[in-house]
């Protein structure tokens, strides 16, 4: 559990609650963009009533809006400095920062088709047709709120994860080494222990990258290449490490 956190530009400042440190990492550009999202996702519900073949694409919008937010969240942190340790941080940007926009979706996807004048639209242009592309028969209305809901959130949690691990994460090992190695044993004035750090950094990235393609099947020399790259990474990481002083 997070206790009070010492924060402040230029020195400790003053002590924040959990909640309270929780909301300032949540930036207004970010509360922005879900706002904007959200609006898009109301007018994407609505539309997917009237597209039956799904050609239009715009009931699309409900589903993905809370990705776009967790990717947001993960490349921010490029350029903006955290309070707090990697596995909280991992928390609000897969977790945590998606949920309202997951809300909001779900919301407007279940009032939309769950309402008389949507499902009478959605009756209406499937005539004829196997099927409604977005309001199949055994989920419309309230049933597919836990589809949106459970879909929206998981799939939003996976894609501001892979951002972190093949982008963020790695660059950050390079640009701003002292603040990965915060809560760690090693210090990052050597260059010895940046170098540890930017290459396991480094090996996560490639690592995940050679997973996609296993999961993709993909090449199986570029899963190998990538594999081998990783094992490398890890190894002169790790041959580094156990050489370095304690700080």
């Amino acid at each position: 559990m997070l206790g009070p956190v010492e924060s402040g530009a230029g020195g400790v400042q003053g002590r924040q609650s959990p909640g309270r440190l929780l909301l300032d990492e949540i930036s207004p550009y970010t509360w922005g963009l879900i706002g904007m999202l959200a609006l898009a996702s109301i007018y994407g519900s609505y539309d997917s009533l009237s597209d039956a073949y799904g050609d239009r694409r715009l009931g699309h919008i409900p589903l993905v809006a809370p990705s776009v937010v967790a990717i947001w969240v993960s490349f921010e942190l490029l350029w903006r400095r955290t309070a707090l340790t990697l596995p909280h941080r991992l928390f609000i940007t897969c977790i945590l920062t998606p949920l309202p926009s997951v809300i909001i979706s779900t919301i407007a996807w279940a009032a939309f088709g769950a309402s008389g004048y949507g499902q009478d639209l959605i009756t209406s242009t499937s005539e004829g047709i196997y099927d409604h592309y977005y309001w199949p028969r055994d989920a419309r209305g309230l049933a597919a709120a836990p589809l949106m809901f459970f879909g929206g959130w998981g799939v939003a949690g996976f894609m501001g994860l892979m951002s972190l691990l093949i982008v963020v994460l790695p660059v950050k090992a390079f640009l701003a080494t002292r603040e990965l190695t915060a809560g760690t044993q090693l210090d990052p004035s050597a260059a010895s222990g940046a170098a540890v750090v930017r290459m396991a950094f480094g090996a996560m990235s490639v690592g995940t990258l050679a997973a996609i393609s296993s999961a993709a099947d993909g090449p199986g020399l570029l899963t190998l290449g990538l594999l081998a790259v990783t094992v490398a990474l890890l190894a002169g990481a790790a041959a580094i490490a156990v050489r370095l002083p304690r700080r």
